[in-house]
């Protein structure tokens, strides 16, 4: 998700945060924080999700309970963002009410990975048997600083 943000800003979603589905004045949904309306939250492939006070009409559709849990999936050559629940059904953000909440349980087992080995490295550097080199600095969210041009 955040193919495009209002303004350049957007933020990556953390694992066990609380989010919610908005319609932007362009038409589209976004997760959003409650605490941060204005800027989106991205999920990335894979992250897994629960689909909290599930509203009536989206329970039907979609063949849920009120709560029920979920893969997040990307579409990059469609631009679609999709929840793949438990029951094989496929839930397009772009489908679900405004209002509706999200909870991150884990982000992408990618992700998982990249984070643990940059809690485990000293900042800007990088081991590795017998090896020991410098990297290019990163930013907070561990996005290399020549990328962010």
């Amino acid at each position: 998700m955040c193919y495009v943000s209002a303004e350049g800003r957007s933020r990556e979603a953390r694992g066990e945060e609380v989010l919610v589905v908005m319609k932007q004045p362009h038409g589209t949904n976004w997760l959003v924080s409650p605490e941060e309306c204005s800027t989106p939250v991205c999920l990335r492939e894979g992250a897994e999700v629960e689909l909290l006070y599930i509203p009536e009409n989206t329970q039907r559709r979609y063949k849920v309970s009120r709560e029920a849990s979920a893969t997040f999936k990307m579409n990059d050559w469609w631009r679609r963002d999709v929840f793949v629940l438990q029951n094989g059904r496929k839930a397009p953000l772009q489908k679900l009410q405004s209002g509706q909440v999200v909870r991150v349980v884990s982000v992408s087992e990618s992700e998982q990975k990249e984070h643990a080995l940059r809690e485990r490295e000293p900042d800007g550097m990088i081991e590795a048997p017998g090896i020991r080199r410098d990297l290019l600095r990163r930013t907070s969210s561990g996005t290399p600083v020549h990328w962010c041009l």
